[in-house]
């Protein structure tokens, strides 16, 4: 399966995603690369990561998924002034390879910074019941298998315990498999995840994923 990216990247800067047109594709690589965050916000590194008002960049060579459900939603910010419209979606099981994750963040004393974390080059990482909300997504191609587009977000059953409210547009597959991906998300949680190695590095020459 193909997608067509740069419209989706396009419209989701100004608020307006298509996201009936674009779901398909973007609900297997935000379920999955998100996982790399849950990592990050189980340790020191957890306050760099403001999900209620900064996003973040990830990028993946190859991602798999299975049991994918996802529906259009939106996420609010800490200081109340407004919110950001995200496509939530959940996975049940997934793994990626050559995961990266970056974050542009202002320090106290020091200024700018970008936070850079690395991980599955050497063995995928593996992740359960992973929920992402994320607002853009471009990929090279793929595969969907088994998927319902346009179901009530309500009625989701792929991902364990994520639905959306009635009436809702929602998309679900059996399986996914996405390559070249490249994301930015707002927030991840829930599950369980597997690392063989993590390398996290703060650069101040601007450097990011992609």
């Amino acid at each position: 399966m193909t997608t067509t990216t740069e419209s989706s990247r396009a419209t989701a800067g100004t608020g307006r995603t298509h996201w009936k047109r674009s779901a398909v594709m973007f609900v297997p690589g935000v379920a999955c690369v998100g996982a790399v965050v849950i990592a990050i916000a189980q340790g020191a590194m957890a306050a760099s990561f403001a999900v209620s008002g900064k996003n973040f960049k990830v990028s993946a060579d190859e991602i798999t998924g299975e049991g994918i459900s996802s529906f259009p939603a939106a996420v609010g910010k800490k200081d109340g002034k407004g919110g950001e419209a995200v496509l939530l979606a959940g996975i049940k099981s997934g793994t990626a390879k050559g995961v990266c994750l970056s974050m542009q963040q202002k320090l106290p004393l020091v200024g700018e910074v970008s936070l850079l974390v690395k991980s599955g080059d050497q063995k995928p990482v593996k992740g359960e019941n992973i929920v992402v909300n994320a607002d853009a997504l471009t990929s090279s191609g793929g595969r969907v298998t088994g998927v319902e587009a346009g179901r009530d977000a309500a009625t989701l059953t792929k991902a364990p315990g994520v639905t959306g409210p009635p009436g809702l547009f929602g998309v679900q597959a059996d399986t996914a498999v996405a390559r070249d991906v490249r994301s930015t998300a707002w927030a991840t949680n829930g599950g369980s995840l597997t690392l063989s190695k993590v390398d996290i590095a703060l650069h101040r020459d601007g450097t990011e994923c992609y």
